[in-house]
C-alpha cells in the first residue's frame, strides 16, 4: 500500500494535466497539486515540523486545506482538523489537548487568533491567511517560492496521521486517532462501493474538517483518479445548479441536507441534472424512493462514525430500502469488514432483534488520544462498540434505530425516539421533528415524552390531527404527552439536532401543549 504522498505523485505522473480539484474559480491539476503539496511540506519542515508533530487546521473548504493536510503527511506529521463553528474556547481545548505545535488559521478564522494565542501558550508557530492578523503570518502562498521537492521522510502507514475530535455532546470532545492506512483502505472501499473511476466528477459541500469529506470525497477521488469538486458551503437553492455547472455525476452529502432539499418546494427541473448517485445517510423516512424519483438519482445510503468511517453502505446493484443503511462496505477477503448487532452481554442477537451495532475491520480508529479508559470500553473484544441501536433483517440489511442513549424510559418500557420521530415525519404538515424525554412534576421519576415540531410553511398547525396519527401508528405509551412548536431545531455544525438544547427555554420555541389538560 502506497502512502498518500506517493499516491498523489503517481497520479501526477500518470495524468499530469487532468484536473483533480475544482473549487469555485480555481482548477488544480494532479501535477500542480503535487507541486503545491511538496512546497508546503518544505515550508512546514522549515518551521521544524517533524514526524509525529501535531498541527491544527482551522481552514475552510479551500485548496490550502488539502495542501496542508497532505503536506503534513509527506512529513509523517499529524493533522488535527478543527470545526470552524467552534468558539475560541472550544478550539483552544482541542489545540491544547492534542499538543499541537503549529496552528494554521484560514481567512475564515483569523478573528479567533489573538484569543487563541493567549489561550494556547505551547504553540510555537501560527500560520494565518490574514497577513495583518499576526506578525508570524505565513499562509501557504508564502511557500510557493520555495523548492518544490519535499524532504524525504520514511512514512509509517500505521502511525497516527490524524486526530479527529468528536462533537463532545456527552462530555469533553474525544480525539479519534487514525492512520494513513485507515484513510487509504476506506477511500478504496468507498470508490469500489460507488464505482468511482477516472472521468467521474464527485461534488460535496461537506466540510473538510469532518471525517466524511476526508475519507470519502478526498480519499475516494484520489484513489480512483477522479475529479473532486469542493464547494465552500452547502446551499439548498444552488445545489442542483452546481451539479449542472460542474457536470457532477456523483454527490456526497449528509442526511440533514437531503432532508432540506426534499422539504423545498418542487421545481420542474429537479431531475434535470447530471447526477447518477447521491451518497448520504438517507433521506426523509418514508420517502427514500420519492427522493430518488424527484431528483432522478440513485440514493446510496451510508452509516459510519468518526471511529470507523469504513462501515456500512447501500450497494450499487441493490434497490434502496427505506430506513435501511445497507451492508458492510466491501474489503479484501483477508481484511473483512463485519457489522453485528449484540445484546447487553455482547452476544449476537437473531435477525430482526434490536441491539447495539458493533463493527470490526482493519480501518477502525487506533485509539482515543490520551484516553485509555474510553478506548478500552469502546474497543472491547476487538469490536468497535458504536453506542448506536440497530437491527439486521433476514436479508442482512442494517437499520439504524438511533443512539443507545436516545431511548426514553416510560412506564417500564423503552421507547425509541427515532421510532416516534419517524411517525411524526410521515405527516405532510411536519418539516422537522425531534423527540426527547423530560421530567415533570407528576411524572414520578420516569420520563414523559415531548415532541418538538417544526411545521411546514402555510399549514394548519393541528395538534389533534398529529396526535391522532401517533395514536394510530404507535402503542399508547409511545405517544408524546407534551408538544411544542419550534421555528428551528437547534443543530450542531453537521446539521444534527442537539437534543440537550430542546430541554432549555428558547425564543425559537412556543408554549408547551399538554394533551392531558
Amino acid at each position: 500500500m502506497e502512502d498518500v504522498g506517493t499516491l498523489l505523485k503517481k497520479r501526477a505522473s500518470e495524468r499530469p494535466d487532468d484536473i483533480y480539484l475544482f473549487c469555485p474559480g480555481v482548477e488544480i491539476s494532479f501535477s500542480e497539486l503535487n507541486e503545491r503539496v511538496d512546497r508546503t511540506a518544505v515550508g512546514l519542515h522549515a518551521l521544524g515540523v517533524i514526524p509525529g508533530d501535531r498541527v491544527a487546521l482551522l481552514v475552510g473548504n479551500r485548496p490550502e486545506f488539502i495542501e496542508m493536510w497532505w503536506g503534513l503527511w509527506k512529513l509523517g506529521a499529524v493533522m488535527v482538523p478543527i470545526n470552524l463553528r467552534l468558539t475560541a474556547r472550544e478550539a483552544a481545548y482541542i489545540i491544547n489537548h492534542s499538543g499541537a505545535r503549529v496552528v494554521v488559521a484560514g481567512p475564515e478564522c483569523c478573528g479567533l487568533l489573538q484569543e487563541l494565542k493567549t489561550a494556547c501558550s505551547r504553540v510555537s508557530h501560527w500560520i494565518s491567511g490574514d497577513p495583518d492578523a499576526l506578525r508570524e503570518a505565513m499562509w501557504p502562498e508564502g511557500f510557493s517560492d520555495g523548492p518544490k521537492l519535499s524532504p524525504k521522510m520514511a512514512v509509517d502507514l500505521d502511525a497516527p496521521a490524524s486526530i479527529l475530535y468528536t462533537s463532545g455532546t456527552t462530555g469533553f470532545p474525544k480525539g479519534v486517532v487514525h492512520s494513513q492506512a485507515n484513510y487509504l483502505r476506506t477511500g478504496a472501499s468507498f470508490a469500489d462501493t460507488t464505482r468511482l473511476k477516472r472521468g467521474d466528477r464527485l461534488l460535496t459541500a461537506n466540510p473538510l474538517y469532518h471525517v466524511n469529506a476526508q475519507f470519502y470525497s478526498a480519499m475516494g477521488t484520489l484513489h480512483a483518479g477522479a475529479t473532486f469538486i469542493l464547494i465552500e458551503k452547502f446551499s439548498a437553492s444552488r445545489m442542483w445548479d452546481w451539479t449542472r455547472e460542474y457536470r457532477a455525476n456523483k454527490v456526497v452529502m449528509l442526511l440533514a441536507l437531503t432532508t432540506i432539499l426534499y422539504n423545498r418546494d418542487p421545481r420542474p427541473d429537479d431531475a434535470l441534472n447530471p447526477v447518477e448517485i447521491v451518497v448520504a445517510g438517507g433521506a426523509p423516512k418514508g420517502h427514500y424512493r420519492d427522493f430518488e424519483r424527484r431528483f432522478g438519482v440513485k440514493l446510496q445510503t451510508l452509516y459510519s462514525l468518526s471511529e470507523s468511517p469504513l462501515a456500512v453502505m447501500g450497494m450499487p446493484d441493490e434497490e434502496c430500502v427505506d430506513a435501511a443503511v445497507g451492508r458492510p462496505m466491501p474489503t479484501p477477503p483477508e481484511e473483512p469488514n463485519l457489522a453485528r448487532v449484540i445484546d447487553e452481554q455482547d452476544r449476537e442477537v437473531p435477525a430482526g432483534t434490536p441491539g447495539e451495532i458493533v463493527i470490526r475491520n482493519s480501518a477502525m480508529m487506533k485509539h482515543y488520544y490520551e484516553n485509555p479508559e474510553d478506548t478500552a470500553r469502546t474497543m472491547r473484544g476487538g469490536w468497535l462498540h458504536t453506542g448506536d441501536r440497530g437491527l439486521i433483517d433476514e436479508r442482512g440489511l442494517l437499520y439504524f434505530l438511533g443512539r443507545m442513549k436516545d431511548v426514553i424510559r416510560k412506564k417500564g418500557e423503552n421507547v425509541s425516539a427515532v421510532e416516534v420521530e419517524t411517525v411524526l415525519l410521515a405527516d405532510p404538515s411536519v418539516a422537522e421533528a425531534a423527540v426527547i424525554g423530560v421530567q415533570t412534576a407528576d411524572s414520578a421519576g420516569e420520563d414523559e415524552i415531548k415532541a418538538c415540531v417544526v411545521w411546514r410553511a402555510g399549514v394548519n398547525q393541528d395538534w389533534a390531527a398529529l396526535i391522532a396519527r401517533c395514536v394510530e401508528g404507535l402503542a399508547d405509551f409511545k405517544v408524546p404527552r407534551l408538544w411544542q412548536t419550534w421555528r428551528e431545531l437547534p443543530k450542531n455544525s453537521m446539521n444534527r439536532v442537539v437534543k440537550s438544547k430542546l430541554k432549555e427555554s428558547s425564543v425559537e420555541a412556543g408554549p408547551i401543549y399538554d394533551r392531558r389538560e
